[in-house]
């Protein structure tokens, strides 16, 4: 079971790979520019890089993308490949795949390729680089999300034991 965990964390890392790779393969970095904080956004804005109703559009395209990566694609996996039946294996196995997922979003995506290169940097933003073009920023997001990922464990976990009662 750990080795097949392991391997369907891999996978969700490349799904993640793919998700960031769609949301910025044409524009760059305003393709993301719903990641950035608030501030950022504004300033993209008055910039006129991007329009508010572009703006809403993408974030809204970017959370279908996300439930289908973090719902369902864990979902077949813990339901259909490990064949959890009880609410408490599909919650300990999403909690499991739902951490090793966000820890490629916070080593590879959040601190290195965000804070530690120069690729997200928006021209006319430069002044703004200290709202989240930082490791100091990115340092505690992973240790934060381990007690903030049972409740969510629990909900997704709890979806995914039911889908199992309908299989």
């Amino acid at each position: 079971m750990v080795l097949k965990l392991i391997i369907e964390t891999v996978i969700l890392w490349a799904m993640y790979a793919l998700y960031m790779a769609i949301l910025v393969h044409k524009r760059g970095p305003i393709g993301g520019i719903f990641f950035y904080p608030k501030v950022i956004q504004d300033r993209v804005i008055a910039l006129n890089l991007i329009t508010e109703r572009e703006l809403k559009r993408r974030r809204a395209f970017a959370h279908m993308l996300l439930i289908a990566w973090m719902i369902l694609i864990p979902l077949v996996m813990i339901v259909f490949v490990n064949g959890a039946r009880t609410y408490w294996d599909c919650c300990w196995q999403y909690y499991v795949l739902f951490l090793g997922a966000e820890f490629f979003d916070w080593l590879v995506i959040d601190t290195i390729w965000v804070a530690l290169s120069d690729w997200w940097l928006i021209p006319g933003t430069e002044d703004l680089d200290y709202t989240w073009h930082s490791t100091k920023v990115k340092r505690w997001k992973m240790v934060k999300l381990i007690p903030f990922s049972v409740p969510i464990a629990a909900i997704v976990g709890g979806l995914c034991w039911l889908a199992g009662k309908l299989v």
